[in-house]
């Protein structure tokens, strides 16, 4: 769901036409609102589970399950967090030049291959074995990409490339996916901890 929220938001980023963009801003509003409610929903199971009698390993499973459900829906604020910033950039008739357009779109494709190994990961765990190296790969290339698009940006504003403002707005999506990538890397760790205390034992 998540991931899948993440893809209307590439799309919003995209979108010209007023009415659709509307539409689109609306249904990332109504994804956001269930993540919220499925977090809950979730995490009230959990804790009743957790007032059953639980082995060691249980406990430990169920404490990393909390966890990432934490997580998943921190992505699906970080989703939300990106709409709102698209939309005031839409509503401020801020259009950025070529270089920044492909930077946002590289960073997009960044976060989405975060997710798209978050889901890997989650299916390796269900088979009994975690590999979180490409994760970290991935959440390393994000932040220096973040590191090297702010520097860059601080550099553009101050030659007049464009304005202060498009500055803020591109940056505002730049370090929102720098979040998300982080809360994606949580979701994993939480996994790999799983695995790594219940192979301890």
């Amino acid at each position: 769901r998540t991931r899948k929220m993440f893809g209307m938001v590439k799309d919003l980023y995209e979108e010209t036409d007023q009415s659709k963009f509307a539409k689109l801003y609306t249904r990332i509003e109504k994804y956001e609102a269930i993540s919220d409610r499925v977090e809950v929903e979730i995490a009230n199971y959990l804790t009743k589970v957790s007032e059953g009698r639980l082995s060691a390993d249980s406990k430990q499973k169920l404490l990393s399950m909390l966890k990432m459900v934490s997580e998943i829906e921190s992505i699906g604020d970080s989703c939300y967090n990106l709409a709102r910033t698209i939309s005031r950039k839409h509503d401020d008739e801020i259009t950025f030049g070529e270089e920044v357009n492909t930077n946002v779109k590289a960073m997009f494709s960044l976060a989405d291959d975060a997710l798209v190994q978050m889901i890997a990961v989650e299916e390796q765990y269900e088979n009994g074995s975690v590999d979180v190296v490409k994760s970290y790969n991935i959440e390393n290339e994000i932040n220096n990409f973040r590191n090297q698009l702010k520097a860059k940006n601080a550099q553009d504003v101050k030659t007049h490339l464009y304005t202060y403002k498009a500055g803020v707005h591109y940056m505002d999506l730049v370090t929102e996916c720098e979040k998300l990538g982080d809360y994606v890397l949580n979701v994993v760790e939480a996994m790999a901890e799983s695995k790594m205390k219940v192979a301890e034992k």
